[in-house]
C-alpha cells in the first residue's frame, strides 16, 4: 500500500490520511512524526495496521474525553459514540478500559446523577426504563431504586398532581386524567392514586365514589 495523501484537518494536530487513494483514517501529528509517515511511501499492510491501531487508541481516547466534557454519558453511551466514529471493537474496548481506570466512566455515579436529575418530574419506573436504555446494569438500577422511600415517591407525585389540576375543575374526570398523567410520568398506579387523592383531599374533595 502507498500513502497517497495527507491533509491537515483545519488548524488541528489531526490529519486525514489516504492510502491507495482511499481514506484510511484520522492520524495525529505525533504518530505521523514518530513513524515518519509521508506521501508516496510504501508500507506493508500488516505494519501499517499496527500503527493505525496505536493511533486510533489515542484519537479515540481524545475524542471520548472531549465528548464527555460536553455530555454526561454512560459506558454504553461512550461505546455507541465511538462506534459511530468507526473505531474497531478492539480499540473501543481498550479506550473504555482506560476511561474506567481514570474514573471518567462510572455507571453507578451516572445512574445516581441521572436519577436525581429526573426524579422531580418522573417516577422511578420511568427512570429505571431510561437507565436500561442507556445500558446501565440491572443490579445498579435495583440498588438505586431500593433507596427510594415510598413517602418520597408519593410526595414528588403529589407535587406533579397539584401542577396538573391547577386551573382545572375538581371533577371525577379530572381525577381520572390526573392518575393517568402520573402513570404516564412513570409512577406506579398505587402511587398515582395516593398522590391524586392527597391533592383532591387538600381541596376538600372527599367523594368516596371517586377512585
Amino acid at each position: 500500500m502507498i500513502i497517497t495523501k495527507i491533509k491537515r484537518i483545519a488548524s488541528t494536530s489531526r490529519f486525514n490520511v489516504y492510502a491507495d487513494e482511499k481514506w484510511c483514517g484520522i492520524f495525529l501529528d505525533e504518530i505521523l512524526a514518530k513513524y515518519k509517515i509521508a506521501t508516496n511511501q510504501e508500507w506493508k499492510e500488516s505494519e501499517f495496521r499496527k500503527i493505525k491501531e496505536e493511533n486510533d487508541r489515542k484519537v479515540a481516547f481524545d475524542l471520548a474525553v472531549s465528548y464527555m466534557e460536553k455530555y454526561v454519558v454512560s459506558e454504553k453511551g461512550i461505546r455507541d459514540y465511538l462506534k459511530k466514529k468507526l473505531f474497531s471493537g478492539t480499540v473501543i474496548f481498550d479506550v473504555v478500559a482506560k476511561l474506567k481506570d481514570y474514573g471518567f466512566v462510572d455507571d453507578e455515579a451516572f445512574a445516581k446523577n441521572y436519577f436525581e436529575t429526573l426524579s422531580a418530574s418522573r417516577g422511578k419506573r420511568a427512570i429505571a426504563n431510561k437507565l436500561k436504555e442507556k445500558g446501565i446494569a440491572n443490579e445498579i438500577i435495583d440498588n438505586l431504586l431500593e433507596n427510594v422511600e415510598d413517602e418520597e415517591e408519593i410526595a414528588k407525585a403529589t407535587a406533579l398532581a397539584e401542577k396538573f389540576v391547577k386551573n382545572r375543575d375538581y371533577s371525577l374526570k379530572t381525577k381520572q386524567k390526573c392518575i393517568a398523567h402520573l402513570i404516564y410520568k412513570g409512577y406506579d398506579y398505587s402511587v398515582a392514586q395516593q398522590a391524586t387523592n392527597i391533592t383532591f383531599s387538600d381541596k376538600g374533595e372527599t367523594n368516596e365514589d371517586w377512585l
